[in-house]
């Protein structure tokens, strides 16, 4: 592979399309120009050439699902905050960790709700008014329901999604769990569960199986993945939940479901879905391909990469970090599935997500021919080793964004229960002997048919949070930490140098040990003492741009807001 500096520019559009573009989506309006009060309406307004295609079936807001959309690029058409702007800071606390938040379409009134399942051992779920970020409700199951399910740990619950039907979706332990306004179009109005339904045992691998990945299909069905393999798709609609009505793909045999950890595929990230009826799962040893064709759910195809062999400081486990992300948007592009492989030296991997081309031969003996690209990812340093990242890879156009995600000591927490072990290398990430440090640029060249290196900045710090990107402002947008101040940190997505760093809203948060719940509270409190600043830390959370150029960062205690004036 080549790694010499080359870059081309995303495509763009005019102005005035533009605007009309953002006019569109902004207002949210139905086919009949009406605008939305609580009912269906995701026109799928006209998008820029490098946008995916839109999907119907979620909700008509910014910001639907986990990584944005069913495609996972974790990138966006919309205004974010530009450089010399003066911002508004907002910092508002939730339980638990908010790591995907998900806007709704607009109601009558004009405004929007954000929701979010944060990841605690309540298995909370709050909603919030988008314009002054005021907790509207916060629906807490074993305060409301008689037999609430135990709160899983872990990485279950994390992902989520809002429909066409503003219903807040998330897959959490073995269960999908439907919410929604309790009063019909009044974002004002307590959280009500709509349903809970539970996938049948015989569908899954093992008593110890969950949830782990969600995404929506392009004809509205909801697609999920679990830890031991299993990809089911059921319908969105909650009458509709019935067992008779999942459909479902085992990756892994009953011999390994019942203990034959040797042969266990295993998965620790969300998915992703295309238009044309592909549904991308990658497990700890192997990308893999379904095809959903609106009956039936079989293997596109299975392809295996490098996979990185465990778990080190915030990876959650084996194989890839990351969900897999889909690049190529028109069909005339070239399409690819794109993911990190967890290696020591971690790479970035490009696999031809529909037909391999005719004359495409393998990138070199052994690797499967499905695979375009395998490029390490050494952040700027030629005499790297070692490189990690726990995100999804951003994407726009042909580029492809990475974090380093590296503790200086990534045995730091080595022998700690997994689950403390994640939380408290995520938290040690906001100090600055420890942080890990810089961000790659790595874009498919469709001429040379290679990936290459455009820029790599070694100096910017985004030790966890899963980045964004926005094409109007051409900035890309996450929290990072300098000297221990988190903020926002912009960098160019042309050039990678640094746009600018906000410090965040909140800084001090060693009171907030006496709200915690109990687990949380004993397993964090050393590092908290320590480190006191971590009420903004990303924990794994995304950047996401929302209304108004605004742009808002789940932390490890709530949710941040940068709103240009």
């Amino acid at each position: 592979m080549r790694h010499q500096k080359w870059s081309t520019r995303l495509r763009v559009v005019s102005g005035a399309h533009l605007l009309v573009v953002l006019l569109v989506v902004a207002c949210g309006s139905d086919v009949d120009g009406r605008v939305r009060g609580g009912a269906p309406g995701n026109t799928c307004p006209e998008s820029l050439p490098s946008e995916p295609p839109c999907n119907p079936a979620l909700a008509d807001g910014p910001w639907a699902g986990a990584h944005r959309s069913s495609y996972a690029q974790g990138s966006s058409p919309l205004e974010g905050p530009r450089r010399g702007q003066r911002l508004d800071k907002q910092h508002v606390y939730v339980t638990g960790v908010p790591v995907v938040l998900g806007f709704t379409g607009q109601y009558a009134d004009g405004g929007r709700a954000v929701w979010s399942s944060p990841v605690s051992s309540l298995a909370t779920v709050v909603k919030l008014d988008a314009e002054t970020l005021e907790i509207l409700d916060e629906y807490v199951p074993r305060e409301r329901e008689p037999d609430a399910p135990p709160a899983p740990l872990g990485v279950s619950g994390a992902y989520s999604l809002v429909d066409v039907d503003d219903h807040f979706i998330v897959a959490r332990g073995r269960a999908v769990e439907v919410f929604a306004d309790e009063v019909p179009g009044d974002r004002r109005s307590r959280i009500g569960l709509v349903t809970r339904f539970t996938l049948p045992d015989a569908l899954l691998c093992g008593a110890g199986d969950t949830i782990v990945g969600i995404t929506m299909t392009y004809d509205g069905r909801i697609a999920v993945a679990t830890a031991r393999g299993v990809v089911a798709t059921l319908p969105r609609q909650p009458a509709q939940m019935l067992p008779e009505n999942v459909v479902a793909y085992a990756i892994n045999d009953a011999a390994s479901c019942d203990g034959g950890a040797a042969t266990l595929e295993e998965t620790s990230n969300s998915i992703a879905a295309d238009e044309s009826g592909g549904i991308y799962v990658v497990t700890s040893a192997a990308m893999y391909r379904f095809d959903w064709d609106g009956a039936a759910l079989s293997l596109g195809w299975r392809a295996a990469y490098q996979a990185g062999s465990g778990q080190v400081g915030v990876r959650l486990g084996a194989g890839s970090g990351s969900t897999p992300t889909l690049m190529g948007t028109a069909p005339t592009d070239d399409r690819f599935v794109v993911f990190t492989d967890g290696q020591e030296l971690m790479h970035l991997v490009l696999m031809w997500r529909d037909e391999v081309p005719a004359d495409w031969e393998p990138i070199a003996e052994g690797r499967d021919r499905r695979i375009a690209c395998e490029i390490p990812v050494t952040f700027g340093d030629d005499d790297a080793t070692a490189s990690l990242s726990e995100q999804s890879v951003l994407v726009r156009g042909y580029a492809s964004i990475v974090v380093n995600n590296l503790l200086a000591d990534p045995d730091a927490f080595a022998g700690q229960l997994p689950i403390l072990q994640n939380l408290n290398s995520a938290l040690a990430g906001g100090d600055p002997a420890q942080a890990p440090y810089g961000v790659e640029r790595i874009d498919w060249n469709p001429v040379t048919r290679e990936c290459e290196v455009v820029w790599a900045n070694p100096a910017p710090s985004i030790p966890n949070a899963i980045p964004t990107m926005s094409e109007r402002t051409g900035l890309i947008y996450a929290h990072g930490q300098r000297d221990g101040v988190w903020g926002l940190e912009a960098i160019d997505f042309d050039t990678g140098e640094s746009a600018f760093f906000e410090p965040a809203p909140d800084q001090e948060c060693a009171t907030v040990l006496d709200y915690l719940p109990f687990l949380e509270r004993a397993a964090s409190r050393e590092v908290i003492e320590r480190l006191p600043h971590s009420c903004e830390n990303s924990a794994y959370s995304a950047a996401e741009i929302g209304p108004d150029g605004s742009l808002y960062q789940g932390t490890w205690s709530g949710i941040s807001r940068y709103r240009p004036r």
